[in-house]
């Protein structure tokens, strides 16, 4: 049964293993996918394949939820729908825009991680999704209060700086141009990874990773949400870690990296 009282623990228990998640990935485990792809860790699959799997339980949840949505919730106020569309048209992109634009260079996915990746959006969707379809009415005028509006525009900021960052890397890989860099900068399974320039990548390795923190941080706070929060701390907890990897392998790679960019967030991490 879908209850309320499942919803809660859920998203509690999501919010409580974030923690744990954040330093073994930091200390203990960097994920083999993308950069640190391994061949110990199994069998690998189409990258484009890849992702549209992992995240269509998003999109899956969005849609039941809609369709069995309760009218006394859902319809209550405005920011119910405002919220799940932020978190749709996010997934919308990850899910099949962004597969669909993926360079042909792209490194393929082992099964742990998407299958990691499809256990966290199965319960992620499931927990946003319902969340604004059938366990949350809003109050009738809190679309129009400043904690959602502020919410709303970090949310866009985040996301327009993610996708910026993400045709960054995108027309990166696909150029062939001669980059200048160290001789460790070699080709990785048929790509060549070189250093991005512009946008956030001027203050960061992980431009693409600082926009999507900024924008389910917007989320969180025009949510007001125990699962937003909990899959905020979640994104945290997956992405910085991630994020320092990135930055230590692209200043291992190129002796000419800028040192004087942060792995993450400028002025944090």
């Amino acid at each position: 049964m879908l209850t309320k009282d499942l919803h809660e623990k859920t998203a509690l228990a999501l919010l409580l293993v974030s923690p744990p998640l954040y330093l073994l990935l930091r200390y203990q485990v960097v994920a083999p996918f993308g950069k640190h792809s391994s061949d110990n860790w199994g069998p690998t699959i189409n990258p484009n394949l890849a992702w549209f799997l992992f995240e269509s339980p998003n999109l899956v949840w969005s849609i039941y939820a809609y369709c069995n949505r309760k009218h006394a919730v859902f319809g209550a106020s405005k920011a119910n729908a405002c919220l799940l569309s932020l978190f749709t048209i996010h997934y919308i992109n990850r899910c099949i825009v962004y597969p669909l634009r993926m360079s042909n260079g792209s490194q393929r996915v082992n099964l742990a991680v998407l299958s990691s990746a499809l256990g966290f959006c199965t319960v992620n969707g499931f927990l946003q999704a319902m969340h604004y379809c059938s366990f949350h009415a809003y109050p009738e005028s809190f679309h129009r209060s400043p904690t959602f509006l502020i919410g709303c525009s970090i949310w866009l900021v985040g996301f327009l700086l993610n996708l910026q960052a993400d045709a960054t890397l995108r027309n990166l890989r696909n150029t062939n141009t001669p980059q200048r860099g160290s001789a460790k900068a070699m080709l990785t399974s048929s790509s060549t990874y070189k250093i991005p320039y512009g946008g956030l990548f001027r203050y960061t390795s992980c431009a693409n990773f600082c926009g999507e923190i900024i924008e389910w941080f917007g989320y969180a706070v025009a949510s007001q949400s125990l699962p937003a929060w909990a899959f905020f701390v979640w994104v945290c907890a997956n992405l910085i870690p991630r994020g320092i990897a990135h930055h230590r392998w692209y200043l291992d790679k190129f002796e000419d990296y800028p040192k004087d960019r942060w792995a993450v967030i400028p002025g944090i991490v």
